[in-house]
């Protein structure tokens, strides 16, 4: 046997197995296993930034990402946050990159007739689904553009701006995502002046059943979610405030426990963050025991009482005369 057949003896079976490590589709009638959904997301060094530009470039449909397949590894929820329960959006990767010995992240756009998102999404070294966030919509106001960036210290800034005449208005938010509470935690905003954006409630089509559970609300930038967990002494929460014109704001989810029968405690796992919940039939009150800064601005401080929003009441079926 020559030498060239000895090299193609060896090479065919080395070519043949790195072409079948690798997915050239994610179809839904494909069998794909966390590996391949991870690897069918192109590396990319660091910075990554995922523009409404970005949203709104042509994708061929061969990278195309079945709606089956992209719900096996994350959470349908994700989506149905930004289109609803019914939609099916398309779905296409946009890039992947990795902490080294730490977490994975990946970026996706998300396609649903007109309305166009990226998500990052975030695993553990060992391939296990953690959490994930939209980071940039598209918008029709021609001018207003917007950009989520992941860095290089893996710090992650949400970018939107809007032009009014020779005004620039911007609002820029910078994350890290907390290993410990399993959540990208806000630990920057820098807004120069407001710019409204829809507030993403992400417990609010939680169970309600318990006491005190339901809305506590100031308006609709100001409030507070309480939800049931599966242990009675326990309940989930999300915290959405904002003063002074918007330039102190703060936010927060987490878990509570009832240390008494009106009083809830909330401790960040890793964190000196503390907060106290004082429950009434009519309100909550909140005092912030401990140092809570990661979740808001230097000035201000998660505290004060929120009234509790009544639940309207299903209306009667009319009788049939």
């Amino acid at each position: 046997m020559d030498m060239k057949r000895v090299w193609i003896f060896f090479l065919v079976p080395f070519l043949f197995i790195n072409c079948k490590n690798k997915k050239q589709s994610l179809k839904d009638d494909d069998v794909v296993d966390i590996t391949e959904f991870i690897e069918f997301f192109p590396e990319a060094k660091l910075p990554v930034r995922v523009g409404d530009t970005t949203l709104t470039r042509k994708t061929t449909d061969s990278a195309l990402i079945g709606y089956k397949i992209f719900t096996q590894f994350i959470p349908d929820s994700v989506l149905t946050k930004e289109f609803g329960k019914t939609a099916r959006p398309k779905l296409y990767p946009i890039a992947r990159t990795q902490e080294k010995g730490k977490e994975i992240y990946l970026f996706i756009k998300a396609v649903n007739g007109t309305k166009r998102v990226g998500f990052l999404a975030c695993f553990t070294k060992d391939e296990k689904y953690l959490n994930a966030m939209a980071l940039v919509r598209n918008s029709t106001d021609k001018t207003a553009s917007a950009y989520g960036l992941l860095d290089n210290k893996f710090q992650l800034t949400t970018y939107r701006e809007r032009k009014t005449g020779a005004d620039l208005h911007f609002k820029r938010n910078v994350y890290f995502y907390n290993s410990a509470a399993n959540e990208f935690t806000l630990i920057m905003t820098e807004p120069n002046e407001e710019i409204i954006e829809q507030i993403i409630n992400p417990i609010d089509t939680f169970a309600r059943a318990g006491k005190f559970s339901g809305d506590y609300v100031k308006d609709k930038r100001n409030y507070i979610s309480v939800r049931d967990t599966k242990k009675t002494n326990e309940f989930q929460f999300f915290i959405h405030f904002e003063k002074d014109k918007a330039t102190c704001t703060g936010e927060l989810k987490g878990i509570g426990k009832m240390i008494d029968k009106n009083t809830g405690l909330y401790q960040a796992p890793g964190n000196p963050c503390a907060i106290e919940f004082k429950f009434s039939a009519a309100a909550v009150s909140l005092k912030e025991t401990g140092g809570c800064g990661s979740y808001r601005n230097i000035k201000c401080f998660f505290e004060g009482s929120y009234p509790r929003k009544a639940v309207p009441k299903p209306k009667a079926a009319s009788k049939k005369k």
